[in-house]
């Protein structure tokens, strides 16, 4: 319970969470009392992440997006941070719950990711160097996210139902993160060269991997 009510206090900023177990009193004749509260909600999520598995962050705070599409009424918000480690760690939410399975969010978010860093990179002559073919899993390696939408009215696949599958959120998704992403690539360009250097390794990792294969 303690788990799942720290993460709807970071899910929900800025929203107090008492928890009170009567269940077995302490010393003092009183129970056992938790207070769940996070002033800065899915970022300081991606920040404790991090820092409880030790990952040292690439870029110097995490960045954060939000949006709110007037046509679906789906809103958006996104944390996401680059570290130093060799795994993707992307959490999905939808209305609170977690889509482990990921969903048409996921995507949307994976394919805005791939253009804009793609294009930055292109644009600016930082992939020319590197010899190597850039997929669309080099730009995920050492990114912690959490992603969280709130749909109006979900539809989930899957066996579990937790795969969102309401196509319009993609686009959502898609758009939402762009916008932020292209502005802090343009603003940030140090942050940016330290992120597509860490996108190049991983593609000649992974090439190197497979020539040793063959």
């Amino acid at each position: 319970l303690e788990s799942r009510l720290r993460e709807l206090a970071y899910l929900n900023r800025k929203i107090r969470i008492h928890m009170t177990d009567t269940r077995e009193l302490d010393e003092n004749n009183e129970p056992y009392r938790k207070e769940f509260y996070s002033e800065g909600g899915i970022v300081e999520f991606v920040e404790m992440l991090d820092q409880s598995a030790g990952r040292n962050s690439l870029i110097p705070k995490v960045l954060f997006v939000e949006g709110l599409d007037p046509d679906t009424n789906v809103s958006v918000e996104v944390a996401m941070n680059y570290n130093d480690s060799y795994n993707e760690h992307i959490y999905s939410y939808v209305n609170n719950i977690n889509t482990i399975e990921g969903g048409t969010h996921v995507a949307g978010f994976r394919r805005a990711l791939t253009r804009v860093f793609k294009s930055y990179g292109d644009k600016n002559g930082l992939f020319e160097k590197a010899k190597v073919e850039i997929e669309g899993d080099d730009f995920r390696e050492g990114l912690s996210s959490i992603i969280s939408v709130k749909v109006p009215e979900p539809q989930f696949e899957g066996q579990t139902k937790t795969k969102l599958g309401n196509s319009e959120v993609m686009g959502v998704v898609d758009t939402t993160v762009s916008k932020v992403l292209v502005a802090y690539l343009e603003e940030n360009p140090k942050d940016a060269k330290n992120i597509i250097s860490k996108v190049i390794l991983a593609a000649q990792a992974r090439a190197a991997a497979r020539k040793a294969r063959e």
